[in-house]
């Protein structure tokens, strides 16, 4: 499926074919810009003009102009390239472009020869009908600053999706004008809602009859980041999102004007594709005769799905909306995420068990608007109703557990596509007591402050995807590799490594490790630290700042338990008094114990962390925190030699 929820400018670079208020504008002089707005910017947008013309529910014309001035090579990744993605419902025509010298002479016109043309998704596990132009004026050819203008327009017949404002796309680029103009006949109803302070909309009539509909945003400049910890970009960025009410692609007609209405649409636009064929009937029920509960048949089914099907990505037909049929999956073996869900629920209705193609929007901290009814999703799953219970299912992976959602596709809203209707629900959160680091290490300490240690980890929800991945994608060097980058400790010698993966879904980790000054010998004495092994928090640098901060929930919402067991050389003594430490805040708690009885000092930490969104009042409240965390970090068990 189509990844929809992107930038305007992301989507179709640029173009305008017919005036707008500001149009004219020629003068590309970068001495013109105010020097406010190239403070702290790689490129100063001069001109993003669009404009949508409604032709009718079934027709648009899109019309783009940008001008961007580049004033370093990050800018010109960012803003050198126009990208056009166009298929069977787009046509593309009049693409042109003209690049400026920092003085705004005009250089060069942008060439045929500049225009490439190629399949979208040509790749071995892509399908599409889509093909892409590409343009630039090549890399690091012209000094800095320069400015490129490109321009085309783009004829739709697919209205299922309206281009959304997004005037600042880039935190590093600067606005100089930016706007937005739709065009409609008379009476014509979609709907449009402003977030994050974007400018109010301006209503007109053209003179021909037509409602005129314009957003303008000037002279926004690069906001200094104050801290670590940035709401989403969704949440603090000014944008606008537009969605059809009635509208028609192909033969097919809908309307967005409910989550209701949407689901409706997806399930008309799919109804009759859930047809296996006999054969793979009578191996379902095979698969299943074992099993002594709904749950168990839909677990096994799921396990057999993964083992006869790969993903593939297919993007054909009504905008990649339109699933493959359940016969021919069964047939090849592949599908992607529609084709590989709607195989899968065929599958469990021939053994009597209901469930729902979830459309969703897929990737670490993704999130829709649940107050707009639109086209946000990038991404089908499973859902199976089973005892009285949901079961999410992941159809695109082969190797994910059932039920487990993780970062990809945990914590957010999913629109259940059902004969009534969509409805949405909210898909399990991973909070901190289940995503658990539990280690277990036993540290035999040299007299020169040199260990060996034996450590075992178990890690859990979404503490252990990243290793899992490694499990299932990386080589054993690869996974050392990966583990001695991953180590918290500055030397040491990885002699042996295990990572196994357990049913819950979990992974377990064995190591054994030389590390050169475990403990830190000065003297007669050694130093040794409880926090050995346990993960850093990173102390911002700064401790007030006026707007809301966020903590992502996919990284810290997590537990760590630390068990560190130290065999201390028998001729040492203790010294010192033992550290213990008890921190709890809003964000979370800390805990450190430590005994020491016959020459061993045991070390127990505890952290647990609370992601989300906080208040800046609450800012400093979190600095003080980590605060207090290092500083019990830092303490140390000194054992000085016995010479008696």
């Amino acid at each position: 499926m189509q990844k929809l929820k992107i930038s305007v400018r992301h989507v179709i670079a640029v173009c305008l074919l017919f005036p707008l208020g500001v149009s004219g504008q020629s003068d590309f002089n970068v001495d013109k810009i105010n020097p406010a707005l190239i403070k702290d910017a790689n490129a100063v947008v001069r001109v993003d003009e669009l404009v949508w013309e409604i032709k009718s529910q079934g027709e648009a014309v899109q019309k783009i102009r940008t001008v961007v001035t580049i004033l370093n090579e990050t800018g010109e990744e960012k803003h050198g390239a126009l990208f056009v993605r166009y298929d069977k419902f787009t046509k593309i025509s009049d693409i042109s472009g003209i690049l400026y010298d920092a003085g705004g002479k005009q250089v060069k016109k942008l060439r045929n020869s500049d225009i490439e043309d190629y399949g979208y998704g040509s790749g071995g596990d892509d399908i599409s009908d889509a093909r892409v132009k590409l343009a630039n004026f090549g890399k690091k050819s012209y000094a800095y600053p320069y400015t490129i203008e490109y321009v085309y327009e783009a004829r739709k017949r697919n209205m299922m999706m309206y281009p959304w404002w997004t005037p600042v796309s880039d935190e590093k680029s600067a606005v100089e004008l930016s706007t937005y103009k739709i065009k409609a006949p008379a009476g014509f109803k979609f709907r449009y809602k402003e977030y994050n302070d974007a400018p109010a909309v301006v209503k007109s009539t053209d003179a021909d009859g037509s409602d005129l509909y314009q957003w303008t945003l000037k002279d926004y400049a690069v906001r200094k980041s104050d801290d670590f910890y940035p709401l989403p970009q969704e949440d603090r960025v000014p944008h606008m999102i537009v969605a059809p009410s009635e509208f028609e692609v192909q033969d097919y007609k809908g309307n967005f004007n409910t989550w209701a209405d949407f689901g409706k649409f997806y399930h008309t636009l799919n109804a009759g594709r859930d047809v296996l064929p006999a054969t793979i009937l009578a191996e379902i029920k095979n698969v299943v005769k074992t099993a002594k509960s709904d749950r168990e048949k839909a677990e096994l089914i799921y396990k057999w799905m993964q083992s006869r099907s790969r993903y593939v990505s297919i993007q054909l037909g009504i905008g990649g909306w339109q699933t493959i049929d359940a016969t021919t999956v069964a047939n090849t073996g592949y599908g992607d995420c529609k084709a590989l869900t709607n195989f899968t629920l065929a599958a469990l209705r021939s053994v009597g068990i209901q469930g729902y193609t979830a459309l969703i929007a897929a990737g670490k901290e993704e999130q829709i608007k649940s107050d707009f009814p639109s086209n946000q999703f990038n991404h089908a799953i499973a859902c199976a109703l089973v005892d009285k219970d949901t079961l999410w299912l992941e159809c695109t992976s082969q190797t994910t557990k059932p039920n487990f959602m993780g970062s990809f596709t945990g914590g957010r809203y999913a629109l259940l596509v059902t004969p009534d209707g969509g409805k949405l629900v909210r898909t399990q959160d991973y909070k901190s007591g289940q995503n658990v680091r539990n280690s277990h290490a036993m540290v035999k300490l040299g007299e020169t402050g040199d260990g060996v240690v034996d450590v075992q980890v178990l890690y859990t929800g979404l503490q252990h995807e990243s290793r899992a991945s490694v499990i299932n994608s990386g080589s054993k060097e690869e996974q050392k590799k990966w583990l001695l980058n991953h180590i918290n400790l500055p030397s040491l010698d990885l002699q042996r490594f295990e990572l196994t993966q357990g049913p819950d879904p979990s992974v377990t980790e064995k190591l054994t490790l030389n590390v050169r000054n475990c403990a830190t010998k000065t003297g007669t004495r050694l130093f040794v630290k409880p926090s050995l092994l346990s993960r850093p928090l990173e102390l911002p640098s700064v401790s007030e700042r006026s707007s809301d901060f966020y903590l992502p929930v996919s990284e810290y919402n997590f537990t760590d338990l630390d068990t560190i067991s130290y065999e201390v050389p028998a001729n040492y003594k203790l010294e010192t008094t033992l550290p213990a430490f008890q921190i709890a805040s809003a964000f979370g708690s800390y805990e450190l114990k430590t005994t020491y009885e016959n020459n061993k000092l045991i070390c127990a930490r505890k952290v647990v962390m609370n992601g989300g969104r906080y208040g800046s009042k609450d800012f400093a409240a979190w600095v003080d925190f980590l605060k207090k965390i290092r500083k019990a970090d830092r303490a140390q068990v000194v054992f000085v030699e016995n010479k008696l």
